[in-house]
């Protein structure tokens, strides 16, 4: 919980009473607020206190977890030394905003994962606002609240590559400070520039894969720790998964011995057999005696989403609706937790090091590609279905042939466009000896790719209508795509899979839903320094012969169950998606299909049937329904909080 406020004026005017209470009121369930009024206008923090510094007339409003607390000054000291290398110091989750009066110039800046939400408004030579929500911006008098229509565009069209966070809100001319950066506001003058530039080399002196599994088991369990100091009952969601089950082994290992409560985990069941966790969530809680806890998706899934849109001051954007998270949240709430761990998206971070095999075709290295493959396919608990529908029962050289050229497919594709065709048979026929394929193993391969792509060609990535496209075209934005490209090209790291706007919005959804409910979610594979060792590990190392995910294997093999180390599959929620796409629709179709609602100056008609028709097709394969369930969510997603707008003003 926690957050902050303010407002500054820059024409003179005082800030009037009613947006001191509007904004109060918006955010008074993030904490007890305390404000600092000056001549230019008031800050705000909610369960905190404001720094001052007032010899050097500088003021900071902040919300932060500092995990670093060591080398931590307050932020006032830190700037005032250390300008803004002051914020890639701190291993930290924050949103601060500092105010100098002498300069008359606010610095606000947020954490490298924006696990901490922070908005604002800027109107030159008027006012500057922000707030750790836009209802709170929204509410003010002087703030024109007009839907973004290009924020629709974005949410609305499927994409199967990482896609940048964008400084861009759904509402215009209200904007979200990016992760990793600092905005410097004058009266006139706005600028955002980065300021995370990640500490690789400190790992430089690690050798192989011990010194890696060592390391972060450190960092990992420091992590969490430092997530749970000042926490008096802490829980944590629990799949069963690699990722929940190391947060949930660590923090009950440490609350032992710090002779606290036990903690308190989470698990959601659906009720769905394609779902069903339970043998490895038993594993967790009898190892560790967990007070475990399993809980339902709320029922009423429409209000839970009405309730997200105002919560979250925007759509839905889980492709599972909210009603799968609350169901923790209520829990947790009832329970007294303060605080809700999670494993989001560790695998972003330590990686399952797959990427290696891309890293072998670059390098054209066919022996070691054919060896690494021979590791990967040799797990009998395996199951590569998705290459063949009968994986279990191929042999050890046909399992080896399919997956080798599934891997290698995009490659022998790029290479015939590219070169001549006499030299394109060549390589193929080297690559054919060294790696060991069979000459009826790849016409096989060939022929079915032929097939997949005369029967799923055109495949449904938007139901955007013709109108609403050509109105509604691409235009230039602040995201994070300039700060992972320029990591990336100077580690030679992959970064845009941790920093993307799937990752962050998820955040700040869930930052939204605890302050509601009372608990802080937080997340320790977000942390600086775990997130640093990920960049920093070897993909040979996190492949680890062939089972992936190398650094939490062989990190946490001694804390972690043995039936969750080998563990090697991922339960899909794709049938609870598509069941949940359906209920969606069945109870909500009728709120929005008057041809006179705004969703239809947006969505063609034609083009929404046809993905209703896909999502509710019972002989077609659920694997082949994960985007059209996407596309059907969100559509009913922004539909909805279309229809939850009120009177807007402009």
């Amino acid at each position: 919980m926690g957050g902050i406020a303010g407002m500054i004026r820059f024409d003179g005017n005082a800030v009037s009473f009613k947006d001191i209470t509007q904004i109060e009121n918006h955010l008074k369930h993030r904490g007890k607020v305390t404000s600092q009024v000056n001549e230019q206008g008031i800050l705000w923090v909610f369960g905190g206190s404001i720094e001052a510094d007032n010899t050097a007339d500088v003021f900071a409003t902040t919300d932060a977890d500092i995990f670093n607390t060591s080398e931590h000054q307050g932020f006032i000291t830190n700037y005032l030394h250390k300008g803004s290398l002051s914020f890639n110091k701190l291993n930290a989750d924050f949103a601060v905003a500092l105010w100098d009066t002498r300069r008359q110039s606010i610095v606000c800046a947020r954490d490298i994962l924006g696990v901490k939400p922070l908005y604002y408004v800027h109107r030159p030579g008027r006012f500057f606002a922000f707030a750790s929500e836009l209802k709170a911006l929204i509410a003010i008098e002087d703030v024109a609240v007009i839907p973004n229509p290009h924020k629709f565009r974005e949410y609305l069209t499927w994409t199967t590559e990482y896609v940048p966070y964008s400084s861009e809100t759904f509402y215009e001319h209200i904007y979200s400070i990016l992760p990793g950066h600092y905005l410097e506001v004058k009266a006139h003058e706005v600028r955002l520039l980065p300021f995370w530039k990640p500490n690789l080399d400190r790992f430089s002196k690690l050798s192989d894969a011990e010194d890696y599994s060592i390391v972060f088991k450190d960092r990992f369990t420091a992590a969490i720790d430092a997530r749970m100091k000042a926490k008096n009952r802490v829980g944590a969601h629990l799949s069963g998964g690699l990722d929940s089950s190391s947060v949930s082994c660590v923090a009950q290992q440490l609350l032992n011995r710090q002779n606290r409560p036990s903690l308190h985990t989470f698990t959601i069941d659906t009720g769905l057999a394609s779902t069903d966790e339970s043998e490895y969530v038993k594993a967790v809680v009898n190892q560790h005696h967990t007070e475990h806890h399993t809980v339902f998706p709320v029922t009423d899934v429409l209000d839970s989403i009405l309730k997200i849109n105002n919560l979250f001051d925007r759509p839905e954007h889980f492709i599972i609706p909210s009603s799968f998270h609350l169901s923790v949240s209520v829990k947790a709430q009832q329970l007294g937790c303060d605080c809700l761990l999670t494993g989001h998206d560790g695998d972003s971070v330590a990686t399952t090091g797959f990427e290696y095999l891309d890293q072998l075709i670059d390098n054209e290295d066919w022996e070691e590609l054919r060896l690494a493959c021979q590791q990967f396919v040799s797990f009998p608990t395996r199951n590569l279905s998705y290459l063949h529908d009968h994986w279990s029962s191929l042999n050890d050289q046909s399992k080896f042939e399919k997956y080798t050229l599934y891997i290698i497919g995009a490659e022998v594709k790029k290479r015939f466009k590219s070169m001549p065709f006499h030299t394109f048979l060549k390589t193929i026929q080297a690559q054919k000896q060294l790696l060991g394929l069979s000459t009826s193993a790849i016409v096989t391969y060939c022929v079915q790719r032929i097939y997949n792509k005369i029967t799923h060609r055109n495949g449904i990535d938007n139901a955007l209508n013709p109108d609403f496209k050509q109105r509604i075209t691409p235009r230039p934005q602040q995201t994070t795509k300039e700060l992972t490209e320029g990591i990336s090209l100077e580690y030679d790291v992959s970064v845009n899979q941790i920093l993307n706007t799937t990752n962050v919005i998820c955040n700040e959804q869930l930052n939204h839903i605890g302050a509601y409910y009372g608990h802080q979610y937080s997340f320790p594979f977000f942390d600086k320094q775990v997130i640093e060792l990920g960049l920093s590990t070897p993909l040979k190392i996190s492949y680890d012969h062939g089972r992936g995910r190398g650094l939490i294997r062989n990190g946490l093999q001694t804390i972690l169950p043995p039936v969750i180390v080998s563990r090697l599959s991922k339960v899909n929620f794709v049938e609870y998606g598509n069941l949940s796409a359906q209920q969606l629709y069945l109870s909500t179709h009728e709120l929005f299909m008057p041809p006179g609602h705004a969703i239809w100056g947006i969505i063609d008609r034609v083009i929404f049937s046809k993905i209703v028709e896909i999502v509710f097709n019972p002989p077609l394969p659920m694997q082949r329904k994960t985007r059209y369930n996407w596309l059907l969510s969100r559509i009913i997603y922004l539909a909805l909080w279309l229809s939850s707008l009120p009177t807007r003003k402009s």
